[in-house]
């Protein structure tokens, strides 16, 4: 069984919406220092930063929350992996994800545009890629078994495209049918080269959460 990680760990260098939050990691006490263990100050200025996963009660206030979703709905076991390059901002359309080939009953759809490598420079935070809310809706409308949605750039919402950005947030979140569908932000994808055969979304379970960094397993038998 082979084991990978597809989030990135949370260090202070990590990348931003807009450039305006911080991971802050400083040391609380330390065995050279002459304390019995170490530890750290770890703080982050935003839950909504480095890999993680917007639920429901992110855009909608009486959605539901991480603590409200059943364990169950974080184990994926039809995980289909596409690639769309984009070099640069642009909003991924229904004719990408046709030319895509999503394979049935896929339950995690994972987007690869190869954006992850501009992950240090200015463009990863100010003009990356997002999806379109047509495009949203069709994935919603023809994979009735989709339940997440994750991707290689820093937020659905572009800068680029915020009105769009926020009207796909509202389609993929709506809880309307009973089905949301989750949305992974910031995942590290450039080391897998195929259909992960399970994935485990692990979120940092926080009370009332709107979302948050996740450890994510991708599990090949």
């Amino acid at each position: 069984m082979k084991v990978s990680y597809l989030s990135h760990p949370l260090a202070s260098n990590t990348p931003s919406y807009g450039n305006r939050d911080q991971v802050i990691l400083n040391s609380k006490s330390s065995i050279p220092n002459g304390d019995t263990s170490n530890t750290t100050d770890f703080r982050l200025t935003n839950n909504h930063i480095g890999t993680h996963i917007d639920v429901p009660k992110h855009f909608y206030d009486a959605g539901s929350t991480i603590t409200d979703i059943e364990p169950k709905e974080w184990i994926f076991t039809e995980v289909c992996l596409i690639d769309i390059p984009c070099e640069n901002g642009r909003l991924i359309q229904i004719s990408d994800i046709q030319a895509a080939s999503i394979k049935p009953n896929t339950d995690f759809l994972i987007i690869r545009t190869g954006f992850e490598k501009f992950r240090y420079e200015d463009k990863y935070w100010n003009a990356y890629p997002g999806i379109s809310e047509v495009t949203c809706e069709f994935l919603r409308t023809n994979h009735k078994k989709l339940r997440a949605v994750g991707f290689d750039f820093i937020s659905l919402t572009s800068p680029l495209f915020k009105e769009e950005g926020k009207k796909a947030h509202l389609s993929f979140l709506n809880e309307v049918d009973g089905r949301p569908i989750f949305i992974v932000e910031d995942m590290k994808l450039s080391s897998i080269n195929k259909n992960p055969d399970r994935v485990i979304v692990a979120p940092l379970l926080v009370e009332e959460g709107n979302g948050g960094p996740v450890t994510i397993l991708s599990i090949d038998n």
